[in-house]
């Protein structure tokens, strides 16, 4: 099951899961990443969103894993595929 924008997920420790929206999902380096907002801000349609970085797997049984990116450079590329892709979002030029 890969995951899809728009799709919701619990991200947390057990018992501390907070409600966040995939806004992005993209593969650089062989590795996936997904970036996201609370669910709380996007309802309450916020201006200035939160966003959210990980990198992620899906283990075996199903269960997705999130990671922290370990550098700035890591976020820096992710972050600008996002920012691509919210520009041809905005263009209608997007064929994803």
């Amino acid at each position: 099951m890969a995951v899809e924008i728009g799709e919701e997920l619990l991200i947390g420790e057990e018992g501390n899961e907070e409600s966040f929206e995939v806004l992005y999902t993209c593969k650089l380096n062989g590795i996936d990443y997904l970036i996201v907002a609370l669910q709380k801000e996007l309802d309450e349609e916020k201006e200035d969103l939160s966003i959210i970085a990980y990198r992620y797997k899906e283990e075996d049984d199903g269960t997705i894993v999130y990671d922290e990116m370990e550098s700035d450079d890591e976020w820096n590329q992710v972050e600008s595929q996002f920012l691509l892709y919210l520009e041809q979002i905005e263009n209608d030029t997007y064929s994803g």
